[in-house]
């Protein structure tokens, strides 16, 4: 194995399906926010290795959007990291042939969730997790692989919900190193045309958000009093560094089409 490549977390992932020895059983976390699991379904949802400890009330709210709207999907109680901290010592060395061994082993890994999913009667595969999905393009590029927010866009029908919101698209230019495949962010758009009467403030990303200047024109780009994300680094980011001063909803994609769908229900309620 090349000397750029963490072998321990490469056995790691191999053992358990998690990129670290400390994030907490998958199914575990599932259960206790009564997701659907390892269960018959058209679609099954990758969310990444991390984001179910860290992000368990994400994935509840795009579970049930994907439930109110009749979308079969669950979620894998056993899924293979995609390895994607592995690229990085890669990245920054320059060395291709490390890059190319960290393909490879993204390859056997995200094949071993596929094979699952198809195991469960799924057609297709949605990424949650971002810097999953232009490693999944790469890897598998002839299976039925999409980005969450299309999935969102699909089952979505139009409705009246006027009001203001600021849209953090995010840069991905880490994600293009891992793969040179474009992120699929246009759904997102998609998404809030759905949303009859909204106005979207988007912010631009002339630096990652994770360097100072990124981070604040981030948070200076932000007008409304509720700021919508897609990539769950970016939102934590913003989480993290919301001004103390302003009342301010930070929500990822799936939270705020919730928050919406249930507003719109509220009001045409008889």
């Amino acid at each position: 194995m090349h000397p750029l490549i963490d072998q321990n977390q490469v056995e790691c992932i191999r053992l358990t399906g998690n990129s670290s020895p400390a994030l907490p059983d998958r199914r575990a976390v599932f259960e206790k926010w009564k997701l659907p699991v390892d269960r018959e379904a058209e679609n099954v949802v990758i969310t990444g290795c991390q984001i179910p400890a860290g992000l368990p009330h994400v994935l509840d709210a795009l579970s049930r959007v994907f439930d109110r709207q009749g979308l079969s999907h669950t979620f894998l109680s056993r899924e293979y990291c995609c390895g994607n901290n592995l690229y990085r010592p890669a990245i920054k060395a320059g060395d291709q042939a490390a890059l190319n061994e960290c393909r490879s082993l993204s390859a056997q890994f995200v094949a071993q969730n596929i094979k699952a999913a198809k195991e469960l009667g799924a057609r297709r595969i949605i990424i949650f997790c971002s810097p999953c999905y232009p490693i999944y393009k790469q890897a598998a590029p002839d299976e039925n692989i999409v980005f969450y927010p299309r999935a969102l866009a699909q089952c979505l029908e139009t409705s009246q919900s006027p009001g203001e919101i600021d849209y953090y698209a995010g840069c991905y230019r880490l994600h293009k190193k891992f793969a040179p495949i474009p992120m699929d962010l246009a759904p997102v758009r998609d998404v809030f045309a759905k949303f009859a009467g909204l106005s979207v403030n988007s912010i631009s990303a002339p630096e990652c958000c994770y360097k100072p200047g990124g981070l604040k024109h981030m948070i200076d780009g932000i007008k409304t009093s509720t700021a919508v994300f897609v990539c769950t680094g970016c939102y934590i980011q913003a989480l993290m560094n919301r001004p103390k001063d302003k009342e301010l909803a930070i929500v990822m994609l799936p939270e705020f089409v919730e928050q919406r769908l249930g507003r719109h229900e509220k009001e045409n309620r008889p």
